[in-house]
């Protein structure tokens, strides 16, 4: 059964490797050497000269930014629709289809769209309020689905014991689902790195130092080729966001296991 498995796996395994795993090693080497032709080892220079420049700075400093705004966001909106959508979604079906509509929609028609009826518009301000609109419709459907099967049965006791709103929120609610609402966490957060098409759409290679991101960083030094500037930036980033899911993970099982 467990050859049968891991047989099964190998196509996603090799292409997880070839696609994610070897480039990242290499680009950790790349990350060591003077540049992509001598190759010389010079220790960590690249990760000291990187620290200290200054659009690197700002495109990291807009990125937390961003996502520190945005990630809360998106998960009370797409956590208050769901629950909406839970007693009312049975009447409206259609609802659904609106909600995940703008999951599909071209990167390049929202821009357009922007550009016409929202221009003057503050740029940082304009990419929250598109990223919380285009992706919580897959959040909505993975927490909608966690709402609508947890059991009616718990519910009802609750009632009969006169529990309030919100400890039926504390207590039954947010413990069936936990599960859900950080697999959902951590979509919102992957999600918050993708907003690069958006912006790159509505302000171009090099647009307001408020919306200058890590993705603005890596693409201008890609067009570059600055390959030992990329990948160190490329790792250190890869770097905190690993580390900030790890401590996620930890958070969640500790969680669970207090839970359950």
């Amino acid at each position: 059964m467990k050859k049968k498995v891991l047989f099964l796996m190998l196509p996603s395994l090799v292409g997880f490797f070839a696609i994610y795993i070897i480039p990242f090693i290499y680009s950790l080497s790349y990350s060591f050497t003077d540049n992509a032709f001598k190759m010389n080892f010079i220790g960590i220079n690249n990760y000291i000269k990187i620290w200290q420049n200054n659009y690197f700075q700002l495109a990291i400093k807009n990125t937390f930014i961003f996502t520190l705004v945005s990630v809360p966001l998106i998960m009370i909106y797409s956590m208050a629709v769901a629950l909406i959508m839970v007693y009312i979604g049975k009447k409206y079906q259609f609802l659904k289809n609106i909600v995940f509509l703008p999951v599909i929609l071209p990167s390049a028609s929202i821009a357009i769209f922007w550009n016409i009826y929202f221009d003057s518009m503050n740029p940082m301000l304009s990419l929250i309020i598109i990223y919380v609109w285009k992706y919580s419709g897959l959040n909505v459907m993975v927490l909608l689905s966690a709402l609508t099967n947890v059991d009616s049965i718990i519910y009802d006791a609750a009632n009969i014991d006169g529990a309030s709103f919100i400890n039926k929120a504390l207590n039954i609610t947010i413990p069936n689902i936990m599960p859900s609402i950080f697999f959902t966490f951590i979509l919102s957060l992957v999600n918050s790195f993708k907003i690069y098409s958006e912006s790159f759409l509505l302000y171009g290679n090099y647009p307001d130092n408020s919306v200058y991101m890590i993705q603005n960083y890596l693409n201008n030094h890609f067009l570059k080729l600055n390959y030992q500037n990329i990948s160190t930036a490329a790792c250190i980033f890869a770097l905190i966001v690993y580390s900030i899911v790890a401590v996620l993970l930890i958070i969640e099982k500790k969680w669970s296991n207090k839970i359950w």
